[in-house]
């Protein structure tokens, strides 16, 4: 898969940006199937877990469920201080009631709960150690809402706005990759501009997961030109984050401010 091999250029950014593109590749390799996902349940899923802790912060679980014939499967990431990681999923349906068990690394989570009202799923989970320490992981209990985001699909415009105050226009189109049962599914498409540092059509691989998307901005040539990491609507229609790009170095064609690459923040629509 291509995108998986891109990850080896996020040695060019900072450590920040690579631990998001690195957790998002987490499931890269896992699948290269394309089973049905005609269920109610299927599709990529944004999860907030509230600790009956009142102490306790709100964690995160996202990643694509599989549901056929009452069977649900499927791959979710669990987003932790102490104890991240993505875990497989098995669990059942039955009418609007669901029941499923993930177990990423050291973890043991429980949930049951119900699909609420379309798109939308909420319930009460526990939470057990097989291994990880974390204290603010394991044993919990709590509860969880679940919202069904819409696949990153069609044309796309926005801007991005330079850390120098200056914004520029985007344009382009991204189409998501069918739910394969892991945390993630690819993303492709274009970016243009024009008047902006080096690149006027650029190639875009990239990953989402739940509300998380990172896009990876390809040159001409296949290498790595910059990076947009950013945070999905649950209806699939903007995109918000930050982007950077890699400096050329005099010399080369790059002008100001690409010289030593530039940063901002990015706003689409679909």
């Amino acid at each position: 898969m291509r995108f998986c091999v891109k990850r080896m250029n996020c040695l060019q950014f900072n450590i920040g940006l690579c631990f998001a593109l690195s957790i998002l590749l987490t499931a890269c390799a896992s699948s290269n199937h394309d089973p049905s996902s005609s269920g109610a349940v299927s599709g990529n899923w944004q999860i907030s877990l509230q600790p009956s802790n009142p102490t306790w912060r709100q964690t995160t679980q996202s990643g694509f469920l599989l549901e056929a014939n009452g069977i649900l499967t499927g791959s979710m990431m669990f987003t932790d201080i102490s104890c991240s990681g993505v875990g497989s999923v098995s669990g059942t349906v039955s009418g609007s009631n669901v029941t499923f068990t993930v177990t990423p690394t050291g973890l043991n989570m429980e949930f049951t709960g119900s699909m609420s009202q379309p798109n939308t799923m909420t319930g009460s989970y526990t939470i057990l150690s097989t291994g990880c320490g974390g204290v603010y992981s394991a044993p919990q209990t709590g509860t969880w809402t679940a919202n069904l985001v819409t696949p990153l699909n069609g044309n796309l415009q926005g801007t991005f706005t330079s850390h120098e105050g200056v914004t520029y226009t985007i344009t382009g189109q991204v189409s998501q990759g069918p739910n394969t049962g892991v945390s993630t599914a690819n993303l492709n498409g274009t970016l243009s501009t024009t008047g902006y540092c080096f690149f006027t059509t650029t190639n875009v691989t990239g990953a989402i997961s739940g509300t998380s998307v990172v896009l990876n901005l390809v040159g001409s040539n296949g290498a790595q030109i910059g990076q947009v990491i950013g945070t999905a609507s649950v209806d699939g229609t903007s995109l918000t984050g930050t982007y950077r790009l890699i400096g050329l170095g005099p010399g080369v064609g790059a002008v100001p401010p690409c010289v030593n690459g530039d940063s901002g923040t990015v706003t689409f629509t679909l």
